[in-house]
């Protein structure tokens, strides 16, 4: 088996969309990360399932993980999506495994969870 480099895509939580105001342009500046990613050859891209910026709560973009990872699944065609963490704290896990489901789903790819 190769070795194999995934990448973290910006979506705020980390701060890494700041000074895009516009919630469009950050979400296609993601969008733009994750296609790149793929052309150079990257095997998977990675979120975060976090609600807020750390390590302060502010009211800059933050995507949330599993729908921004739908979104990604049209944008892209090869890399594998995931959560590099994802809660069951605040979502039931019935729904949490519904959500996976769905993924799965999308674009006949494996969802990584």
């Amino acid at each position: 088996m190769a070795l194999e480099f995934g990448l973290l895509v910006p979506q705020g939580w980390r701060m890494d969309l700041v000074g895009i105001s516009d919630p469009i342009e950050a979400y296609e500046t993601m969008a733009r990360v994750a296609q790149e990613a793929e052309v150079l050859g990257f095997a998977s891209i990675w979120l975060f399932d976090h609600f807020h910026t750390v390590p302060q709560p502010t009211q800059e973009v933050t995507f949330e993980c599993w729908t921004s990872i739908a979104a990604l699944a049209r944008e892209t065609t090869r890399v594998r999506l995931g959560q590099i963490v994802t809660c069951n704290g605040y979502r039931n896990p019935a729904l949490l495994a519904k959500m996976a489901s769905g993924e799965q789903g999308n674009k006949k790819r494996e969802a990584t969870v």
